[in-house]
């Protein structure tokens, strides 16, 4: 008699626990799974980008990578060929960048990253660039440009609709090129759905540091590679003095 009240009393506990952890489960399965971070990051070089568009982001990116298991950095060019930044003397470009891999090969990336500068302006003509941009898309996590490297969003039709921003010494050219576009003359950067986007050079470093404190949820380890770098972090995406001093670059308001 006892032994059959002790089963008896083991089965009501074994199924009270199988209809607790049935519960635990279906609770578990509605909640919605955390996006993986993106870890794999490219940056497109094109001959007479800006060196600070790429460089800036780079140097944060790089601090972080070493704290961030598997995170890794490339960049991405026409060919295998050194391509050349904008600085140049009597003798030709003074920095080159050494390509990872070339748009044909197609890498793998979580993240594209697109500089500005003179050589922006000739990558927005040209179409095995503007192909590449638009049939990577679709496959990233998240796009980014810095300076006028939005142009190049625009030309591949990503910018449509879309919020962004850009340097506002070219602001007129910006607009011009990036019909349809919602162009916002005030901001440090600019982020809608996965595209990011940040105003001129320097500001692509503020926004690298607001991607890895949104994004990666981890402003910590972004504020510890700012001080490594003894930058100044602008952490307010509305903070842009540079819209009142570049005013008369400025001929359209969103």
């Amino acid at each position: 008699m006892l032994c059959a009240r002790s089963t008896k009393s083991q089965m009501q506990l074994l199924g009270t626990f199988v209809v607790v952890l049935t519960s635990a489960l279906a609770v578990s399965a509605g909640k919605p799974k955390p996006k993986p971070v993106p870890l794999k990051w490219g940056v497109l070089a094109f001959p007479r980008y800006v060196g600070l568009d790429a460089y800036g982001p780079l140097e944060l990116l790089n601090i972080v990578a070493f704290n961030t298991p598997n995170m890794t950095l490339s960049i991405i060019a026409e060919t295998m060929d050194f391509v050349p930044a904008h600085i140049t003397n009597s003798a030709g470009a003074l920095t080159w960048v050494k390509p990872t891999y070339t748009i044909d090969q197609n890498p793998e990336i979580d993240v594209l990253l697109i500089p500005g500068g003179e050589g922006a302006d000739i990558a927005y003509n040209n179409p095995r660039i503007i192909a590449y941009v638009k049939r990577t898309y679709p496959k990233l996590k998240y796009i980014a440009s810095v300076c006028t490297g939005a142009q190049i969003l625009a030309k591949a039709g990503i910018l449509k609709g879309k919020k962004a921003t850009s340097n506002k010494w070219a602001w007129a050219d910006m607009v011009a090129k990036g019909p349809g576009v919602k162009w916002q003359p005030c901001a440090r950067w600019v982020v809608d759905g996965n595209i990011w986007t940040s105003s001129g050079v320097a500001a692509g470093i503020d926004m690298a540091h607001a991607f890895v404190t949104n994004v990666y949820k981890n402003e910590t380890l972004a504020d510890t590679a700012a001080n490594i770098l003894e930058v100044e972090i602008h952490k307010d995406p509305h903070w842009d003095p540079f819209c009142v001093v570049s005013s008369t670059a400025i001929v359209y308001r969103s």
